[in-house]
């Protein structure tokens, strides 16, 4: 049984009452070396000045109270008591991750702080004599020297470099000290933004106490950059529990509830949870340690699964970072996943090919003597557009329309019945090709009114969704043209066989047409590069002089025999 000292101690040699307090025999292995700084009242009074008392952590927390046996040791030693335990609650509960917005509030703690302690009296300036004249100095210029030096440590990106800008300036802010003055255990992760955003702030304060130094004491320009911090005390966290989640599906309902998530994404990311679910053998996303998440990242590679990182880890990321920013109700307090990443290299010689033209000649030529509509149509669309089959495939009736001038177009969007896009770049408005309205595509769309084009039977009826998760009928429309377009003998496994159209798609009409990428990116539903692309918003003349120039029925009837494909 571990006894539990609650009052103030005798030390043999001095009247002064003493602190002391046992570290939890579990916490010694984090806390051990670590500063522990706590504030003390200086008189009994209510509104006491303070001041700081620092220990370095070891198996006992000890310290005087600077006072013998009195009212004023009692008073000391109960804010002592408070603090520390606090202090042991936080690291008892693990470190904490930190938004940015919580980052820069602490920064601002720190400012607010130094301000406080020398903004009445700042540091002097002195002249003094040097070899040629005469200088001023004052403590902010070695301030100055510190906070480069410590800029230098941070540029090295390494925890050694880390720990030497923060014992660099250690004579301006005991940065350890701070943070247990406020009961924090920081993880790894928001111990180092902390650290690298320090110098900026440190400068600020410098340049704040180097106006007042000079009598100017305007108001602060930098007051307002910093957000106000918001403690988490243990009535707050406690308000919260009921809401915690407590299984991986409770973090996923929060994911899948926290946005418009595609179908086919609820699908997948419900299969890699149930995958690491299995894997660590239980269903508590608070237990997950980085450890796990990186031997789930090693024994993913060991099965020869590609493109981890950007698959199974992201997902993970992102359902860990949605958990961090709503802490407070979801009771998780860090990311395990955090820089977790699958060092794969791509390989030459399986990245996505696009269609040959002669390819395309082929599939045209093959659709054009179809009585399906998917296999008739969509081939023919993708070629024109350049868009992904799963957009062709949700069309309905009504997103064929005609612009102010007359222009027959497709309004890719989503549709009315569930189908999405994958981002919102995706939606855009494309001009029909000639070629499609010659061939009676319009003529099509009139029969099947205004519902969808390609799924819902007979009569183009609207998708009766059940579940959130249940993948919308045109997927099936968009794997049936990929299997059909695999039988007339293009068999290479690095051409998708619907989406290398927007590969040849992306080549072709720049080389015909001679029009700029942008107008291609806009057609295809590309995202902008850059905030100045994003600017671009060509009209549909444009884009159809540029569609138009693509002889696609001289292509389909120039097309070539399977086995003369097969040949070349």
């Amino acid at each position: 049984m571990v006894m539990r000292i609650s009052r103030p101690m005798k030390r043999a040699g001095t009247k002064n009452e003493q602190f002391k307090k046992r570290v939890p025999t579990a916490l010694l292995p984090i806390l051990r070396g670590k500063k522990l700084a706590i504030y003390l009242p200086e008189s009994t009074a209510p509104d006491s000045a303070t001041y700081m008392v620092t220990v370095t952590l070891g198996d006992m927390i000890t310290f005087s109270l600077g006072a013998p046996a009195s009212r004023l040791a009692k008073i000391r030693h109960a804010a002592a008591l408070g603090h520390v335990e606090a202090f042991l609650e936080a690291a008892q509960r693990g470190p904490e991750d930190l938004s940015h917005l919580e980052i820069t509030s602490l920064l601002g703690e720190i400012r607010k702080a130094l301000l406080a302690q020398y903004e009445a009296e700042p540091p002097a300036r002195h002249k003094i004599v040097v070899d040629d004249g005469v200088e001023e100095w004052s403590e902010l210029s070695e301030w100055q020297e510190m906070i480069s030096d410590a800029e230098v440590g941070i540029l090295t990106l390494t925890p050694q470099g880390r720990a030497a800008a923060v014992a660099r300036v250690s004579r301006i802010v005991n940065l350890d000290a701070f943070l247990s003055t406020r009961a924090l255990v920081l993880s790894e992760k928001s111990y180092r933004d902390l650290v690298e955003g320090l110098p900026a702030t440190l400068r600020r304060v410098v340049e704040t106490l180097g106006q007042r130094s000079h009598g100017n004491y305007s108001t602060d320009p930098y007051a307002a950059h910093y957000p106000a911090w918001k403690a988490k005390t243990a009535a707050a966290r406690q308000r919260g529990t009921e809401e915690f989640v407590k299984t991986f599906d409770d973090l996923f309902d929060r994911w899948k509830a926290a946005d418009k998530r595609a179908a086919s994404t609820i699908s997948t990311w419900r299969g890699y949870v149930a995958r690491f679910k299995q894997f660590v053998g239980h269903d508590d996303p608070h237990r997950v340690e980085r450890i796990d998440a990186q031997r789930w990242k090693d024994s993913l590679i060991a099965e020869g699964l590609k493109k981890i990182s950007t698959t199974y880890l992201a997902a993970f990321n992102r359902l860990y970072r949605l958990a961090l920013s709503n802490s407070e109700t979801t009771g998780i307090t860090r990311n395990p996943f955090d820089g977790v990443k699958a060092q794969q290299k791509a390989v030459a010689g399986t990245g996505r090919l696009s269609f040959t033209r002669a390819e395309v000649s082929l599939i045209l030529n093959a659709a054009r003597h179809e009585t399906l509509p998917h296999l008739r149509w969509i081939p023919w669309l993708q070629a024109q557009t350049g868009a992904r089959v799963a957009e062709i495939a949700q069309l309905w009736g009504s997103m064929v329309v005609t612009d102010d001038d007359g222009n027959h177009c497709l309004h890719i969007t989503a549709a009315p019945d569930g189908g999405s896009l994958k981002n919102v770049g995706s939606e855009r408005t494309v001009p029909l090709h000639p070629d499609l309205i010659a061939d009676g595509f319009l003529d099509f769309v009139k029969s099947r009114g205004k519902g969808p084009l390609f799924y819902g039977g007979s009569k183009g009826k609207a998708a009766n969704r059940l579940r959130d998760d249940q993948k919308h009928p045109s997927k099936g429309v968009s794997n049936r043209v990929g299997t059909w377009v695999r039988g007339l003998g293009i068999t290479d496994k690095r051409k998708g066989p619907t989406h290398s159209f927007r590969h040849w798609f992306k080549s072709e009409l720049p080389r015909i047409s001679k029009c700029n990428i942008l107008l291609v990116n806009a057609i295809q539903g590309h995202s902008a590069e850059g905030d100045a692309a994003g600017y671009y918003h060509p009209e549909t003349p444009e884009m159809l002089e540029a569609i138009s120039k693509l002889d696609l029925k001289g292509m389909a009837d120039s097309a070539p025999k399977a086995e003369q494909l097969a040949d070349a």
